[in-house]
């Protein structure tokens, strides 16, 4: 590699590590897709690092491979965490598969075939069939599987995608653009399965990396802003429909669930109050995600913990036990107020009952 392509991956390495640093400073839920951030700008700013020093070693080739697997992975990942969260535990798998078959077939090849992997120079991952790399046919099988999975889950997502375009929804309006030109970074991400050798040429191999790489660092640096403070789940975004107000009454359901005290209920779920409002249990989780930025079980044990502070001040429960209380509010038991008392409200209920008794 000459010394100017060095100097481009370095820069690709100093604009990363501030990136890195911005996610982790502005960035503040979800946890799981601002750890992916961070892996994604990790892996770009390493792999750039190696190149700008130019490390050819085995060692440094296996990384690179490596996190080549990871970084592919990593934006499926994104994109099942921002979009398809009930895929996510298959993508999770796909990343494992792919990870540890990419190890195993660079060792094989190191061992059995050492010439193949010395040309790879970190530009291609080994997952790619080689005609000068004879896998035993077991690990073919597995190959064939991999890449068959990885481009029709990559497909689907973008199919689900572009019909998420023609929504009028209130968040994905939001994230439109960014999402069209991340997936548009992703399809030449899958460009990094491609073994760049057969060009023959190192600049044009080299060039191709750098711009993946400082596309992807852009992307995620130039992300929407309310990603970095909202809780919100993207994947609910078809859920966000501004016309979800006119499939439930508002005043149907605040009578039901709180004039009525539902919450109460200890059989209280999603699908027994949908009946209850002769609703479908789909239309009833967009109403409620929509109108109280939440899901229905997070706001029935909301609505249990203040009404166990609220019943606690109540001379008339003085002497009920703290597993009584939370019977009374609607929990089958005390162990089951602490979970949510915690989160809703904070510290822990005894703690509260000895301050007002004090």
């Amino acid at each position: 590699m000459n010394t100017f392509f060095e100097k481009l991956f370095f820069s690709v390495f100093l604009i990363s590590a501030v990136t890195f640093f911005d996610i982790l400073i502005r960035f503040k839920r979800p946890l799981i897709l601002k750890f992916l951030f961070l892996l994604i700008t990790s892996i770009v700013g390493y792999v750039s690092l190696v190149h700008s020093f130019d490390l050819n070693s085995t060692k440094y080739i296996l990384h690179i491979i490596i996190c080549k697997a990871l970084l592919v992975s990593a934006f499926l990942n994104v994109f099942s965490n921002l979009y398809f969260l009930k895929y996510r535990i298959h993508v999770i798998l796909l990343t494992i598969s792919l990870t540890t078959f990419t190890i195993i077939a660079f060792y094989y090849g190191s061992l059995f075939n050492p010439e193949y992997i010395n040309s790879l120079r970190g530009q291609t991952l080994v997952i790619v069939k080689s005609a000068s790399l004879q896998l035993p046919l077991y690990l073919s099988v597995i190959r064939v599987l991999l890449i068959f999975s990885f481009i029709s889950t990559f497909i689907f997502f973008l199919y689900k995608i572009i019909n998420k375009f023609g929504l009028n929804n209130i968040y994905f309006d939001k994230i439109k653009i960014w999402t069209s030109v991340i997936f548009i970074i992703m399809i030449f991400v899958v460009l990094l399965y491609v073994p760049f050798n057969f060009l023959k040429l190192d600049e044009v191999s080299y060039s191709i990396s750098f711009f993946i790489y400082i596309g992807i660092i852009l992307t995620i640096l130039y992300r929407p802003n309310f990603l970095n403070k909202s809780s919100l789940k993207i994947s609910f975004g078809d859920n966000f429909s501004r016309n979800i107000d006119l499939i439930i009454n508002d005043l149907d359901f605040i009578n039901n669930f709180f004039t009525n005290f539902y919450f109460t209920n200890p059989d209280a779920s999603l699908e027994n109050f949908a009946k209850v409002l002769n609703v479908g249990s789909n239309d009833l989780y967009k109403f409620v995600y929509y109108k109280y930025n939440m899901t229905f079980s997070d706001l029935v044990n909301k609505h249990r913990v203040e009404y166990f502070v609220d019943i606690i001040h109540n001379p008339k429960f003085e002497n009920f036990t703290i597993d009584a209380l939370a019977k009374e509010v609607g929990f089958s038991s005390r162990q089951h107020l602490y979970k949510p008392f915690k989160k809703f409200h904070g510290g822990n209920p005894s703690d509260l009952i000895d301050t007002i008794l004090t």
